[in-house]
């Protein structure tokens, strides 16, 4: 009788078959770029988060580029993988601008009123898109309250951290030519390391499987 080589032999094909059905489901996250967050919805204020990337250019020369993440409000609509947006950057306050902002990225640090106002004054000065530095190095929501006029804004508002607000403000205010892209990245279809992770998981379970086998029946000659 080899009761416990035959259980063994059931628990390896057990574990294989769990790994080839998450597979799938790992494949299927890999295509998720954005989420939907845990801020309240409210019409004109729906929209899911993005994560995207801010390529920039001070006097024609590319630097470092910066992940950022979209607003539930404002438009940033289908345009993954594309150019989006290449404006100059203004460092200029928006609370002070009088139509000085037309056809630019409008920057500006969080704090001193809510996203929606200053997306508001933004776009009513004339510019393409809104730019806001946190004050933390990391991602933050930028969702509205009830009541907002979420709906009237259409201009891309999106949000980068901390460090990079500073290396970019240092460009402006050095006086250098600053431009900016936005876009959405494509992600692939197939996430490559959950490929890799399913190949190591795999493998070592049929290696264990082998193992065990080779060991019992070592065990049974030497009997």
């Amino acid at each position: 009788m080899d009761f416990p080589s035959k259980r063994r032999r059931s628990r390896s094909l057990h574990a294989i078959l769990l790994f080839c059905l998450l597979f799938p489901i790992g494949l299927s996250f890999a295509e998720e770029a954005s989420h939907d967050g845990d801020s309240p919805k409210f019409p004109g204020c729906d929209h899911p988060y993005n994560l995207v990337k801010v390529k920039n250019w001070a006097n024609g020369v590319e630097g470092e580029t910066f992940s950022g993440i979209t607003a539930r409000f404002g438009d940033f609509s289908s345009k993954r993988g594309e150019e989006y947006l290449s404006y100059l950057a203004t460092s200029k306050e928006i609370y002070l601008s009088q139509g000085s902002l037309s056809g630019s990225i409008a920057t500006v640090v969080r704090g001193g009123c809510d996203f929606t106002t200053k997306a508001e004054i933004a776009q009513s000065e004339g510019a393409a898109a809104l730019l806001v530095i946190n004050d933390e190095e990391e991602l933050a929501e930028m969702g509205c309250e009830k009541g907002s006029s979420a709906q009237d804004i259409s201009i891309p508002v999106v949000l980068i951290p901390k460090s990079g607000g500073q290396y970019l403000n240092k460009s402006i205010v050095d006086g250098q030519k600053v431009e900016l892209l936005f876009y959405a990245p494509v992600r692939p279809p197939v996430d490559f390391s959950v490929i890799f992770l399913w190949i190591m998981a795999v493998g070592t379970v049929v290696c264990a499987s082998v193992w065990s086998e080779i060991a019992n029946s070592e065990e049974t000659n030497e009997r």
